[in-house]
C-alpha cells in the first residue's frame, strides 16, 4: 500500500514536470541579437548564433506603438532599480 502511494505521488510529480516543461518550451527568451535584416517584407532577427526570428513588417509596424510604449515603461523601471542599487552601494 505504501509503495502504491509513493508511485502515485511520483506519477503526479511527473505530470506536473511535463506540464512545466511544455510551458517552458512554448516560450523563447532572446537575450541578445546577433543580426538584423529585412527582405521581401519580413524582418529577420538572428539570435543565439544559429536561430532566426522572422516577423512580417506590416504587422510589426502596426504593433510598434504598443511595443515602444511597453519597452520604454520597462526601461524606466530598470533604470530606477539600477539607480537605487547604485545609491545603496554608495551608502
Amino acid at each position: 500500500m505504501g509503495q502504491d502511494n509513493r508511485i502515485k505521488k511520483l506519477e503526479a510529480q511527473i505530470e506536473i514536470l511535463k506540464s512545466q516543461l511544455e510551458e517552458a518550451q512554448s516560450h523563447t527568451y532572446i537575450y541578445d541579437t546577433d543580426t538584423l535584416w529585412c527582405s521581401d517584407g519580413e524582418l529577420y532577427i538572428g539570435y543565439n548564433n544559429d536561430k532566426t526570428l522572422v516577423m512580417d513588417v506590416d504587422q510589426l509596424f502596426r504593433d510598434l506603438p504598443s511595443i515602444i510604449s511597453m519597452v520604454t515603461k520597462e526601461q524606466k523601471k530598470m533604470q530606477a532599480m539600477h539607480l537605487k542599487m547604485i545609491k545603496e552601494a554608495l551608502v
